[in-house]
């Protein structure tokens, strides 16, 4: 639909013609919601097709991590989505090492919730503690780098972290508790990130050097899955998932 403004609305979803990328099909619909339709076919989301998929990834993470202390790796925040993942791993029969990320920005409630989940579940934790005023000021850059992508350094310091800790312990699955029917899609053109970025953002705005914040540029990226061969799952794309229910 069209506003006064000649602005063209999604007739399905809130995006407009303003988005990065956009079109729209003669009834209106956009090409993100396009996206998501394709992603639900090819994943079979939430379907007995999407189930039994899922379903026979987690033999092959078993089979693979038999003789290994744990199977896969998840990554926790204390939020509904990863807790929500460790308590389908052991539902499935897996024996998961759960790793966080401390940023030093954790609240009172995401700390306690992630001790009573993995507490209930007996699952182990894998910790990494970034130093304070590296963390803040690294934030701070990015603030006065006007830049839109502002939790960047946390998304990369957090899949630094769930790789380093599955390289540790030779596991070679990560399973992230994503789902894109519960958070939709970002818009195109906008969202590229990787660890040069954060280092050049921080060599032009920071007072502190990178020491413990553990960034990941793209050869070590490579180095993840190509040298390691460890690979990421994201089960809520396959299943039934209501974050409400979770």
């Amino acid at each position: 639909m069209k506003t006064g403004s000649e602005i063209i609305i999604c007739s399905r979803c809130i995006y407009d013609s303003r988005t990065p990328a956009i079109s729209f099909d003669e009834k209106g619909v956009c090409s993100y919601c396009k996206m998501m339709d394709s992603l639900l076919d090819l994943y079979k989301t939430g379907t007995p097709e999407g189930e039994k998929k899922m379903a026979e990834i987690i033999e092959v993470i078993k089979k693979e991590g038999k003789s290994k202390k744990y199977d896969c790796v998840i990554g926790v925040s204390g939020g509904t989505d990863s807790s929500y993942m460790v308590v389908k791993a052991i539902e499935w029969g897996l024996r998961p090492l759960a790793v966080h990320y401390d940023n030093t920005w954790n609240s009172a409630i995401a700390t306690e919730n992630i001790r009573k989940v993995l507490g209930k579940m007996k699952v182990d934790l894998y910790t990494h503690v970034v130093d304070n005023k590296e963390a803040d000021d690294i934030f701070k850059s990015f603030f006065k780098a006007s830049v839109p992508d502002l939790d960047c350094p946390t998304d990369i310091a957090l899949a630094e972290v769930l790789y380093r800790a599955a390289s540790k312990y030779g596991v070679k699955y990560i399973l992230e508790g994503h789902s894109f029917v519960a958070e939709g899609v970002s818009p195109l053109g906008n969202n590229y990130i990787d660890g040069k970025y954060v280092e050049s953002v921080q060599k032009e705005f920071g007072k502190y050097k990178i020491k413990t914040f553990p960034n990941m540029k793209f050869w070590a990226f490579m180095k993840w899955v190509i040298f390691k061969r460890i690979k990421k799952i994201r089960p809520l794309w396959y299943i039934q998932y209501s974050k409400e229910e979770a």
